[in-house]
């Protein structure tokens, strides 16, 4: 697309990873995955987010789709297209631009006021946890539950019926066979009131310990 004069492009260039997309590769390599390495999974992807935080950049879009699969133990987060800068002197960003929004995946503050934050990022990260141990499956996916939830006679105006039912403390279910300490996390994740939730830097290392814990029980 052409620019209009004067205006400079910024162009992202990503190496090409020939596994695709994480949510990809847990459908197709479930009997396989452990839940040690979904925890090793979740631990890079929360680290890369602490990262990112550090240079206070928000992601907004963080979830399975968007995470790149380099090998079976390794992955990296992916698709900048909805990322915002913080500015100095704030510690949240409003979005003004009309656009889709994966409103699933989005935290209450980010569904009634389009307010964005590293809150509201880790929010997405509960999201993105209950994929791995859904396995991505698309019957258990975050839209299906919530619409389930719903009910089908409120299929219009999704985002207000979506903050009923957090607001009534309405959440994505345990997945089966998930472990209730890594519930228990999804659960922190989705703490209503931002300042309750915990933050990446708090999250890697309870989620390297439950990691460790496996490895423990199989050794």
């Amino acid at each position: 697309m052409a620019l209009p004069p004067g205006r400079r492009g910024l162009r992202l260039v990503m190496e090409y990873l020939p596994n695709g997309c994480l949510r990809d590769y847990l459908q197709k390599n479930q009997p396989r995955l452990e839940h040690r390495t979904l925890l090793l999974y979740a631990w890079q992807i929360c680290k890369g987010m602490e990262y990112l935080g550090a240079q206070r950049c928000l992601h907004r879009d963080l979830a399975s789709r968007n995470i790149l699969v380099e090998s079976e133990t390794h992955v990296k987060i992916g698709d900048f297209g909805l990322a915002k800068l913080l500015p100095q002197d704030k510690d949240y960003y409003v979005v003004r631009e009309p656009g889709q929004s994966p409103v699933f995946w989005y935290a209450p503050e980010s569904l009634a006021d389009n307010v964005f934050s590293r809150a509201s990022d880790i929010w997405s990260f509960g999201v993105l946890l209950y994929e791995l141990f859904t396995y991505s499956n698309k019957s258990k996916s975050p839209s299906e539950e919530f619409l389930r939830m719903m009910g089908a006679e409120k299929t219009g105006q999704i985002i207000c019926h979506l903050l009923e039912l957090l607001k009534e403390n309405r959440r994505l279910p345990v997945p089966a066979s998930c472990p209730m300490e890594v519930y228990t996390l999804m659960l922190s994740c989705w703490a209503f009131a931002p300042s309750a939730r915990p933050t990446f830097g708090e999250l890697a290392p309870k989620i390297e310990a439950l990691r460790e814990g496996r490895s423990k029980a199989r050794g």
